[in-house]
């Protein structure tokens, strides 16, 4: 709810310069949202927010696990942390078309209105802070643009979602929540004091298309690269939570070894 709010007001004042010149916008305001570091760090601290109860286990654990087993489980919590971060990035993706009912222009073409707020600085009156990057308008197509994002931003949602998931089950404590907190702001820390090169580990930088352009060619950040390093972090920390689920066993058994030992 947060993030939605974020989101839709951070398009007011574009709402507001349409009006004011009488030209509806396209509905691609997802795609430069999610290149606002800004906007970036709400979004991804929100992230940290749904998941930080992970891993969501209430008295009847033991039962369910009994029942089910622990494989089972577990890949269910993926499954369930998956279908949150669909759910959470289709609320976003809805917050950047509510704003603009009743002044949206459906066409895959960007619209005059993202290529003045890309070109010029007209909506600097209006009080518009939401960057509009023109190589994204250059280099993509808007629903080609618009897909990639929202697939590069659940990507990004998903793996902090694993993350806390597995810091929390493996530790017993809250240091799944610390690692998603951390990562929800290497973007900005690598951005204000960090070297360019550590754009390759931070999964919020990743999640935005603007990224790939200027230096980071020269260190091999592309999308190539960042759907490459989704596909490997999800698979491995799936992978991870699954057999997080062992871990209570793994221990019963060490502690029955140490007894015997005695």
């Amino acid at each position: 709810m947060i993030a939605s709010l974020c989101v839709m007001e951070s398009l007011f004042a574009i709402l507001a310069f349409s009006r004011s010149v009488h030209i509806d916008v396209t509905p691609f305001a997802f795609v430069f949202i999610v290149n606002h570091y800004g906007t970036q760090f709400v979004i991804a601290a929100c992230a940290v927010i749904l998941f930080c109860n992970a891993p969501f286990e209430d008295e009847s654990y033991q039962y369910m696990i009994s029942r089910a087993g622990r494989l089972s489980w577990g890949l269910g919590q993926v499954l369930y942390i998956t279908k949150m971060s669909i759910l959470y990035i289709a609320c976003l993706a809805a917050a950047t078309i509510i704003p603009f009912l009743g002044h949206i222009q459906w066409s895959n073409e960007w619209g005059k209105i993202w290529g003045t707020l890309g070109k010029t600085n007209a909506g600097a009156g209006f009080g518009v802070k939401l960057s509009v990057n023109q190589n994204i308008m250059r280099q993509y197509e808007p629903v080609n643009a618009l897909l990639i994002s929202i697939f590069l931003e659940f990507s990004c949602v998903l793996c902090i979602g694993l993350l806390i998931y597995f810091g929390n089950k493996i530790t017993a404590k809250s240091a799944g929540t610390f690692a998603g907190a951390l990562v929800a702001v290497l973007d900005i820390c690598v951005s204000n004091d960090w070297l360019d090169w550590a754009y390759r580990f931070s999964p919020v930088s990743l999640a935005q298309l603007g990224l790939f352009y200027g230096f980071a060619p020269k260190w091999g950040i592309n999308l190539a690269y960042a759907e490459k390093f989704f596909a490997f972090a999800a698979v491995s920390l799936s992978a991870l939570c699954a057999a997080a689920n062992y871990r209570e066993k793994v221990i019963n058994r060490i502690n029955e070894r140490r007894i015997h030992e005695r």
